[in-house]
Parts: structure tokens; C-alpha cells; sequence
């Protein structure tokens, strides 16, 4: 369960309809002192309240709620923080998980010495991934040297940059060529290539004339329909008014009726 106004997270143990115990985590922002360090500051997760009803404790509820906590949170018990244990959960804990070393902190909160221990060796293990991805990270493509993602990336950029522009030389030189080579047999064609440019000038003045015709069909048509629709809507208009003059003549019958005396 989560809370909507706080990010803590509460976890029930329910049996019959009823709430046997309860568990509420959330992480905090605190400064503990540590054997190597006089003052730290860490962000944990918390727990904050745990309790299982006086009638059902040592009958696992508590393991129970304690373990689906931890698999749902994905954490250890020694990466947790707790506020203010009691000693039945500081036996709790000495007993299912073996954490009994803590140094005593000014706020109440509880942290053991493995939570330390752990930290040092989740950033080792950081800085060693950092190390291996740097070593085995990709070769530029123009120098043997190993160089930044980056930079090889914009490597790889300006060769196929510059690949493109040659493909776009070669493409207009033999546009170019081409053109040449028309213009040569058009030269050389004479009459038979004044023929076709008066043929493609006639198709084209016929093919205009063909289009002002059906434009001028299609506006006809429109003027004829608009003609036709207004025509409707007068008629419309006309038995609406009729409509409105005999309803007018009978509410004066009716009003008359009514003031007549029996």
C-alpha cells in the first residue's frame, strides 16, 4: 500500500478479514557517524513502524511480512535503516539475519556496521564497471587509438558525410553527361525533333481546351442545383408561414371559447 502523501509504502498481513500486523517503510535523508568517519550523509530505506498483534507474534507473521517487504523492495536487511527498535526487534533481527554490530547514532535510527561495508563494496564494484567499459569501449574508425563514443561518432558522421557528397558528384556528372548526350540528338535530329514540338504543343492546347470544357460543365451544374435549392427553401419558407397563420387563427378561437359565458 502506498501512502499519497508521504513516499512510504505499508504492508499488511491480513488473515479472516482482519489485520494482523503491519509493516511501513520509506527511505530518509540521514547523518550517521560511522568507525572511519565521524559524519555521513546516506539516503535508505527506513523502517519506520513494525508491529504484529500480541496475540499472533511468534507464529511467523512477523518473517512473513518481513520477507515480502524485502522481496518487494529488492533490498537487503543490512541496507536498511530503523527508527528507534525495540528490543524484540533487535533480537528479531540478531536471530533470522545475524545483524547485532551497529554504532549508536544521535537521531535514534539503527545502522548496522554491514550497511558500511556494503556501501564500500557497491562502489567498488561501480568503479570497476567504469574501468572495464572504458577499456573495452569501440576503436575509431580512422586511428587505432581508442577514442571517445563521441568523437567516434562524429568520425563516423563526416566519412559518411563525405561518402554521400562523392555519390552526389558522381550523380550529377552523369545527369550532366546525359543531358549532353540529348542535347546532341537533338542537334542531330533536325525536322523530326521540330515535329514533336509542335505535336506535344497541339496535345497540350487540346488537353486545355478539354479542361475549360468540363469546368464550365461543372458550373452550370452547380448554377442549376443552387437554382433548385433555393427554390425548395422559398417553398419551405411559404408553408412555415401558413403554418404560423393558422396556429395565430386558433389560439384567437380558443381565447374567444374561453371568454364567452356558458
Amino acid at each position: 500500500m502506498h501512502l499519497r502523501t508521504s513516499d512510504c509504502r505499508v504492508y499488511l498481513y491480513v488473515e479472516r478479514h482482519a489485520a494482523l500486523g503491519l509493516l511501513k517503510v520509506g527511505p530518509k535523508r540521514l547523518f550517521v557517524a560511522n568507525e572511519d568517519s565521524p559524519l555521513i550523509e546516506i539516503n535508505p530505506l527506513c523502517v519506520l513502524d513494525f508491529y504484529v498483534h500480541e496475540s499472533r507474534q511468534r507464529c511467523g507473521i512477523g518473517l512473513a511480512l518481513f520477507e515480502g517487504m524485502l522481496s518487494r523492495e529488492d533490498v537487503q536487511p543490512s541496507g536498511i535503516a530503523y527508527d528507534r527498535p525495540s528490543p524484540k526487534l533487535l533480537s528479531f533481527l540478531r536471530k533470522h539475519y545475524g545483524l547485532h554490530k551497529y554504532m549508536p547514532q544521535g537521531n535514534n535510527f539503527v545502522v548496522f556496521s554491514e550497511y558500511f561495508s556494503g556501501a564500500r563494496q557497491r562502489a567498488e564494484n561501480s568503479s570497476r564497471k567504469t574501468w572495464s567499459i572504458d577499456a573495452f569501449s569501440t576503436p575509431s574508425r580512422t586511428r587505432g587509438l581508442i577514442a571517445p563514443s563521441g568523437l567516434a561518432t562524429d568520425t563516423a558522421t563526416d566519412v559518411g558525410l563525405k561518402s554521400a557528397a562523392t555519390e552526389d558528384e558522381s550523380a550529377c556528372s552523369s545527369q550532366n553527361e546525359n543531358s549532353g548526350e540529348l542535347n546532341q540528338q537533338q542537334v542531330e535530329g533536325g525536322p523530326s525533333t521540330k515535329t514533336n514540338r509542335s505535336h506535344t504543343v497541339t496535345t497540350t492546347t487540346g488537353a486545355r481546351s478539354s479542361v475549360d470544357a468540363s469546368l464550365a460543365r461543372f458550373e452550370r451544374q452547380h448554377q442549376r442545383e443552387m437554382m433548385l435549392l433555393q427554390k425548395s427553401l422559398s417553398e419551405s419558407q411559404k408553408k412555415l408561414d401558413s403554418l404560423h397563420v393558422s396556429n395565430r387563427s386558433a389560439n384567437r378561437v380558443s381565447s374567444y371559447a374561453l371568454r364567452r359565458p356558458f
